[in-house]
């Protein structure tokens, strides 16, 4: 008996030996990760101080292809990491919060004025190239946005699920999307870059990943497709509620206008590759621009930019760290409107 009692001890023992060196072995592997996730994190903080300074190093009064910001990615290896650091104009997308009001009067109902008219109707273009159908899917997102509880003509107040409330408000993610009617994922690829393509080679010759919209997509779905593309690539949350037709991909300047074809649109990058247009005359030496197409297109575009898209991947071998920041750029007081750490 004594000796069962003591070969009980002795197994009881062992396992308690196992289980703490198991125990000491997983916490320090966490506390590695952890201290690599905090040396990833403090580089990307001083990446986008960088990315601040190419920000404001752009002295120029419109924004476009040969601002520092629109170099493209800038890679290097810092501290013994790999970076990649990417400046975006935000407002070449489409300004989806810009299609509603933030308020109305107590018990008023929504009326678009002719800019939100004209966001909508090029809303309607941009999605019907996209697979959805455009007037029933802005319609119920005006509704889903709008901050009153009347439906909309064409829409409804009624999310997708039942059970589900309807906003009445602006949109605060991407994920929302997933709630309303007749919305799906996009169809087509990601944008181009403003550029045109990309690297994904740092300077050492080591591999970097490239960063995408899929690093920082909501937990809860974005509505993205299997080539990449989501909503974020080509909408905003924050924006002046203009395009900037220096900056905006083909597909979002051919969906501003019913006049607006594959020629004119192509004529148009052209142009601004050789020089960012600055207003309405440089839109007049392109022969396809008529006054009455000039008039429409002033409802929508602007030629610089205030808030741009920060992005940050930091690659180290424990695994890599990404950041997302949106700024609002200030000649005094730039400020960062939002932040995002994967």
């Amino acid at each position: 008996m004594v000796i069962i009692i003591v070969l009980g001890l002795i197994i009881v023992a062992l396992t308690l030996s196992t289980t703490f060196s198991i125990d000491t072995n997983a916490l320090d592997q966490f506390g590695r990760q952890a201290r690599n996730r905090e040396a990833n994190y403090q580089v990307a903080r001083s990446a986008f101080e960088l990315g601040l300074t190419l920000l404001r190093a752009d002295d120029s009064d419109v924004d476009g292809p040969e601002d520092i910001w629109a170099s493209g990615p800038q890679e290097l290896t810092w501290e013994g990491r790999l970076l990649r650091l990417e400046v975006e104009d935000e407002e070449r997308r489409f300004p989806i919060n810009a299609l509603v009001p933030e308020s109305l009067p107590e018990g008023g109902v929504f009326e678009p004025n002719e800019e939100q008219d004209a966001l909508a109707r090029t809303l309607v273009r941009f999605l019907d190239d996209q697979g959805l159908s455009g007037r029933t899917a802005t319609s119920a997102l005006i509704d889903w946005m709008d901050p009153d509880t009347s439906p909309t003509v064409g829409g409804s107040e009624v999310a997708k699920d039942p059970s589900i409330r309807v906003k009445d408000a602006r949109l605060d993610s991407f994920s929302e999307l997933s709630h309303i009617r007749d919305w799906t994922q996009p169809s087509g690829p990601p944008p181009l870059p403003l550029l045109g393509g990309r690297s994904d080679q740092a300077d050492s010759g080591e591999e970097v990943g490239a960063i995408s919209d899929a690093d920082f997509s909501d937990p809860n779905g974005s509505l993205s497709n299997s080539n990449g593309s989501n909503w974020s690539d080509w909408f905003s949350l924050h924006s002046e509620g203009r395009i900037n037709i220096n900056t905006a991909p083909r597909e979002i300047l051919l969906a501003l206008d019913a006049e607006m074809t594959e020629a004119l649109v192509e004529e148009i990058i052209t142009q601004r590759q050789e020089g960012s247009l600055s207003g309405e005359d440089d839109l007049r030496q392109i022969a396809a621009i008529n006054e009455d197409l000039l008039f429409r297109l002033g409802r929508l575009i602007r030629y610089n930019s205030q808030y741009f898209r920060v992005r940050i991947r930091v690659s180290s071998p424990e695994g890599p760290t990404n950041v997302e920041a949106v700024v609002f750029r200030d000649e005094e007081n730039s400020r960062v409107v939002r932040w995002e750490v994967r």
